[in-house]
């Protein structure tokens, strides 16, 4: 996703403490990668880390209102 060689740490911990959703495709001429998710997490896990992406614009959206959020509760102090 990112382009390089990463380690097995970060594609088991980079979408929010859980895996990347691809990593079943970089990881699978490695090691058993199936059998290791099936093992290491729960089904509602394997649901999270194997949902369809949000569409971009989402994801824009929603960092948008949590920076203003964030903005409001800071205030105005410069």
């Amino acid at each position: 996703m990112l382009g390089h060689v990463l380690p097995f740490h970060y594609c088991r911990t980079m979408n929010e403490g859980l895996p990347c959703g691809r990593i079943l495709d970089c990881w699978f001429m490695r090691i058993p990668i199936r059998e290791f998710i099936e093992g290491n997490y729960s089904e509602e896990e394997r649901q999270r880390i194997f949902q369809p992406p949000k569409p971009k614009m989402v994801s824009l959206a929603e960092i948008v209102a949590k920076a203003q959020k964030q903005t409001e509760k800071g205030g105005d102090a410069k």
